[in-house]
């Protein structure tokens, strides 16, 4: 009689701890997929635990009187303005990841469907700047913001990523940018003033009409 209580009271306990066990399981599993979704949210929409810090630094940006200024701008071999700025604004380091710069620097060949090949010592120089000054070495709010919002993706257009897409094509009208003035997001100096001096603070925003 003793060994069926004995008998009783181990199935009991075992019984209680599976129902624990699955307990604790189901709740492991929606942490890992509440995380999961938003890791997806983040890379999307750059909505991160960093934003809070972020904010804090913009606003020591603005009273500072700097805004978000791009420290490459500093820094820009001519060489760069000379070869790829004639075609089209020379574009601060910041505005993109190092692994999209190195992809872009080594297909010159066929830049978007055109020849921009360069000098092999002039294609290296470039590139050393763009690598040293890319998104993730950022010191500036805006550099660390597309550098998490690109992630491990290797986007060769800077209007590609994520959070420059979501601001400019899904918040502005075909018509807005189809203007005389802009034609394309990447043309960032027809709207944002301080663009050739790595400024996009908002208040130099200026949206041709």
């Amino acid at each position: 009689m003793n060994f069926l209580k004995i008998y009783f009271l181990l199935i009991c306990v075992l019984i209680g701890i599976s129902a624990l066990s699955i307990v604790w399981a189901d709740k492991k599993g929606s942490e890992q997929e509440e995380q999961e979704k938003r890791s997806w949210f983040s890379s999307w929409f750059d909505v991160d635990d960093d934003d809070e810090e972020d904010d804090h630094d913009h606003e020591d940006e603005r009273r500072t009187g700097n805004g978000p200024r791009l420290d490459s701008i500093a820094s820009v071999p001519p060489i760069y303005v000379e070869e790829c700025g004639t075609c089209h604004m020379a574009y601060q380091a910041e505005l993109l990841p190092s692994v999209s710069w190195q992809e872009l620097m080594e297909g010159l060949e066929n830049h978007f469907g055109e020849d921009a090949s360069i000098e092999e010592t002039s294609r290296a120089e470039i590139l050393q700047h763009l690598r040293t000054f890319a998104a993730e070495r950022s010191k500036s709010v805006l550099g660390r913001k597309l550098a998490r919002s690109a992630g491990s993706r290797v986007y060769l257009r800077i209007s590609e990523i994520p959070k420059i897409k979501h601001e400019h094509t899904e918040e502005f009208s075909v018509d807005v940018l189809n203007h005389p003035s802009i034609k394309s997001v990447a043309n960032c100096s027809a709207c944002h003033q301080g663009a050739l001096k790595g400024n996009y603070d908002e208040e130099l925003i200026s949206i041709p009409r």
